[in-house]
């Protein structure tokens, strides 16, 4: 374990699996699977990552896969292993080449 206090994060690891909704203060790492809502102000879906549900964040880092609703208040990045579906909201976005979206998107602010 690192020695440096992560207070308010989540990190979900490769090959764990959480149900339910959650309230992340600041940072939510997710490299294993979550099927439920989450909240953080800053998300970060690692490669291996999945997240079916309602994710809503002010910063949104997608190198795995979203499906359902996606809502980011400030910063979307689909990074080009990432996979987004459903209904996803965003205030500025960008796409790297190789970065799939299917759904509807809805321009806030």
């Amino acid at each position: 374990m690192s020695e440096t206090n992560q207070q308010g994060c989540l990190f979900v690891g490769e090959g764990v699996l959480l149900k339910g909704s959650f309230e992340v203060p600041d940072i939510a790492s997710i490299s294993g699977t979550i099927e439920g809502d989450i909240s953080a102000k800053k998300v970060i879906v690692e490669q291996t990552g999945i997240i079916r549900g309602k994710l809503t964040g002010e910063t949104v880092d997608i190198r795995g896969e979203v499906v359902e609703y996606l809502s980011s208040t400030q910063s979307l990045i689909i990074r080009s292993t990432g996979k987004v579906s459903g209904a996803i909201h965003y205030s500025e976005i960008e796409i790297e080449k190789g970065g799939h979206i299917y759904g509807d998107l809805h321009l806030v602010g």
